[in-house]
């Protein structure tokens, strides 16, 4: 029994010292030390075999601070990341983590600092305008996108300039949203582009170009792919509701 205890001794030591060598935080050592024996064998799961799966939650059990919303493997390396080389990169990253887990905020403050390191970081832009229209804010990420477009006009296939004119018309500024869809039908030709350029003509009093948009969206549904078509079924069918609502029946 007293060797396992001498061996558990010279294990715990050997921790030590890699973790003074690596420059790890001094708190290892005092976790190896109270706990000894078992803080060292967590030292050796979570640092020194650098294990991304229960290592580190299990480091999580020492922090004495609140309780804080359960983070997962990948955002705790992100951070971790973050924490030793303060890269727009990984900032960037976490802030995708956090928009496709729906942390809108989370995911706005990531992508600022991001933006801040790497001011060139499209993604980063792209991103922040996405979880701010997430958020409600679609004034602010028309403000984002903007810059964005003005870098990029055809940044994400056209995608950049179509959200643009959907955040302008969510905010109400319908002059400019015009402006946009006008650009993205131009060259990208989605019918969702077409149908609200058509709402946002018909608003401003032009009934007759708007029924012209919705039927070119009809007439041009004709020549799609079987798996296009089924994409942009939805508006096709809202096209065709629109022109009866105005008493135009197509065949």
């Amino acid at each position: 029994m007293e060797i396992i205890w001498i061996a558990f001794g010279i294990f715990t030591a050997w921790m030590c010292l890699d973790c003074i060598n690596r420059k790890e935080h001094f708190i290892w050592v005092i976790i190896m030390i109270v706990l000894f024996p078992i803080g060292a064998f967590v030292y050796f799961f979570v640092v020194k075999n650098r294990l991304t799966g229960s290592g580190l939650q299990l480091i999580r059990l020492f922090n004495s601070g609140p309780a804080r919303e359960i983070e997962t493997d990948e955002s705790l390396q992100l951070k971790e990341m973050i924490n030793k080389f303060h890269k727009a990169y990984h900032y960037e990253k976490l802030g995708q983590l956090y928009l496709e887990q729906k942390k809108y905020e989370a995911a706005v403050s990531q992508f600022d600092e991001a933006i801040k390191k790497d001011p060139e970081l499209n993604e980063a832009r792209y991103g922040k305008a996405q979880a701010l229209h997430a958020l409600g804010q679609p004034a602010e990420g028309a403000k984002v996108l903007e810059e964005l477009v003005k870098i990029d006009k055809k940044y994400d296939y056209g995608n950049a300039i179509f959200g643009l004119a959907e955040c302008y018309r969510l905010s109400g500024q319908d002059d400019k949203a015009l402006e946009a869809y006008k650009a993205v039908i131009n060259s990208f030709h989605f019918f969702k582009a077409y149908y609200h350029y058509a709402w946002l003509l018909d608003k401003k009093g032009k009934k007759q170009e708007a029924i012209d948009y919705m039927k070119s969206i009809i007439g041009s549904s004709k020549d799609l792919p079987e798996y296009k078509l089924e994409k942009e079924r939805h508006w096709i069918d809202e096209a065709y509701k629109y022109l009866r609502k105005n008493g135009i029946e197509l065949a």
